[in-house]
């Protein structure tokens, strides 16, 4: 847990939620995104999973997200990149927040029982005295992988529920500073006959600090099955360990307006990593291929090639495609798909009979399906440093503090939108402003107030449409300003490290951000042609000032009307007075932030950003 100037294992940061005031000169990187992955079934597997129930043989690798026929969640969630080198892709995390990402509780100082991931029921109330015996649950546990790290008062626990409805704790695992962070460690426990009956369940849980994303376990590769005793711990499976890397650049997505007319050399090789969970040796090939989603055209990358040497017992590894220079040019926008695979001759779970020979084949348990990951690269209108999904949030936390991601275009464009990942939707309709700037010892070539909206199921990010032509070529940045002391939450994305592309600016001057780790989700959509036609400006014949503004601003010059709304769009009635070029608006009272100041002129309304201090 966080003491009072505990520094966590999170990439050296100091938690913002709770000790921002240390952190007024730098970008902090707060603690995970929830996420839920479920598990995919058509109509005749779910119906006879429904009426089966969990049996034996069990097993989960969470490579296909959450089974939620398998499992009932509470506060859990699902992860492909908090963890470090995972028995397979996909793993679950439990921490101090529900799965909306919310605390349990809002007093600091309250510690318990926070996240729950419990099986469905199992009828173990027929198994032979030998499989009885011989019955035992194993898992793969690591202590915060890239959360924050539970301190040794807190706990992993695994119960089982006894035949009398209780249940009962059988292994306990205490958090602290002693424990690799980035190792998975395999546990197998018997289940012993008085545990087994006709509604056997079991579960984990954490225990610790319950206000906040804090305390962090992952769990992996679940097993339960009988026929076993405590060295059995080794599996006939070759897996997939995370999602597949591919960049141009530094870009994990890229306008298709530029991709059409050159590609020479931009492409990275598409990398991954497999482990051997076999304690033997086993040759095996992979072949790497990029799917067009729109057409389903496929381009081989690697076909059927050997790994070379051969994969030892228990063997991580990390692969690569080999090197290519272009593919096939999408006729239109779309989303690539990355498939990497493997060629192990993984399958179903078997034995064979000793007497009769007889093989018996188990599908609750197929090693293949983590044999094969997919992963998007979109060629779409935008770029992005980001994989996709946010893993943690970061921010700032200084009124009229500046955040700004720098990027760069090969070719002149306009931009057309920015779109941000706002993560927390307590901060809804909340005012900042949008910037784009060419750069930062300059003003911004586009400002706009715009506020924080509500996302749509499934949405990521928010847009923000421009409504004037903004051309960049070469660097430019984007980015925003905020006008509260409290932390603007932007998704991060853990996977793809471009920390010194983004900058921050929080006592009048620019630095380069050196402290967190991954790509912020603020993306600049572009197009090659003009968005709108440029109107001819009016001339000006209006003057305001003092802006930023403390008590009365001026406004001179010839119009009908005048009038002040706040950052929420409602209109202000404030003190005027006629002066002798114009009037006098008194602000003195006014809660600090931008409003705007809209003003009927003879060329029309014309509208002002008005900061008030």
């Amino acid at each position: 847990m966080l003491k009072a100037l505990h520094i966590s294992r999170m990439t050296g940061l100091l938690l913002a939620l709770f000790i921002s005031t240390m952190a007024h000169s730098q970008v902090v990187e707060f603690a995970p995104i929830q996420h839920q992955k479920l598990k995919k079934y058509n109509s005749t597997e779910r119906n006879a999973r429904i009426l089966q129930g969990n049996t034996l043989p069990f097993w989960d690798d969470f490579s296909q997200g959450i089974d939620t026929l398998k499992w009932t969640v509470s506060g859990a969630s699902y992860t492909e990149t908090i963890g470090f080198n995972a028995p397979s892709i996909g793993m679950i995390l439990l921490d101090g927040v529900d799965a909306n990402g919310n605390p349990y509780s809002v007093n600091q100082a309250d510690q318990g029982e926070t996240d729950y991931i419990t099986s469905k029921p199992f009828d173990l109330s027929s198994l032979s005295d030998d499989n009885s015996e011989s019955l035992y649950l194993s898992f793969f546990w690591q202590i915060a992988g890239r959360a924050e790290l539970p301190d040794e008062s807190d706990h992993l626990t695994l119960q089982i529920l006894n035949a009398d409805g209780t249940w009962v704790t059988i292994w306990r695992q205490l958090g602290g500073l002693g424990i690799d962070t980035e190792i998975f460690t395999q546990e197998i426990v018997k289940i012993l006959p008085a545990w087994q009956h006709a509604a056997f369940q079991f579960r984990f849980f954490s225990e610790g600090r319950q206000s906040g994303p804090f305390d962090s376990w992952l769990l992996d590769y679940i097993y339960l099955n009988d026929g076993r005793d405590n060295t059995n711990l080794d599996y006939k499976d070759r897996s997939l360990t995370q999602t597949n890397e591919l960049r141009i650049g530094d870009y994990g997505a890229y306008p298709f307006a530029l991709l059409k007319d050159n590609q020479d050399g931009i492409w990275s090789t598409i990398q991954n990593e497999f482990y051997n969970l076999e304690n033997r040796f086993r040759a095996m090939e992979y072949s790497i291929a990029i799917r067009n989603s729109s057409t389903m055209n496929t381009t081989a990358i690697n076909l059927n090639t050997p790994f070379n040497p051969v994969p030892n017992a228990l063997e991580r590894r990390s692969f690569e495609s080999r090197s290519f220079e272009e593919i096939p040019v999408p006729k239109n926008e779309t989303n690539l798909e990355i498939i990497s695979s493997l060629t192990t001759g993984d399958g179903l779970l078997y034995e064979v009979d000793f007497f009769s020979k007889d093989t018996t084949f188990f599908p609750t348990v197929n090693y293949e399906l983590n044999d094969t990951v997919s992963t998007s690269f979109p060629i779409l209108d935008y770029f992005a440093y980001d994989n996709g999904s946010a893993d943690y949030a970061a921010g700032i936390n200084q009124r009229s503090g500046q955040l700004a991601v720098k990027y760069n275009s090969p070719e002149e464009v306009y931009i057309k939108g920015i779109s941000i990942n706002f993560t927390n939707p307590r901060q809804v309709n909340q005012a900042v402003d949008i910037n784009i700037w060419k750069d930062l010892d300059e003003e911004p070539i586009f400002t706009r107030e715009d506020l924080i909206t509500i996302k749509e199921a499934g949405q990521e990010l928010q847009y923000y449409s421009l409504d004037t032509n903004i051309r960049v070529e070469g660097d430019f940045y984007i980015g925003y300003t905020q006008y509260i002391n409290d932390f603007i939450h932007v998704g991060l994305d853990k996977v793809n490290d471009t920390g010194d592309k983004l900058y921050y600016n929080v006592v009048g001057a620019w630095a380069q951000n050196e402290d967190v780790h991954g790509s912020m989700m603020i993306r600049p959509h572009i197009s090659l042609e003009a968005p709108f036609e440029d109107p001819v400006a009016p001339e000006q014949s209006i003057r305001i000032y003092p802006n930023p503004v403390e008590t009365v601003l001026n406004l001179e010059g010839r119009f009908s009307e005048a009038r002040v709304f706040d950052s929420f769009g409602r209109e202000i009635f404030l003190e005027r007075q006629v002066s002798s070029k114009g009037e006098i608006v008194n602000f003195n009272g006014q809660r600090p932030g931008i409003y705007v100041l809209n003003l009927i002129t003879e060329a029309g309304m014309q509208s002002y950003r008005i900061l008030v201090k």
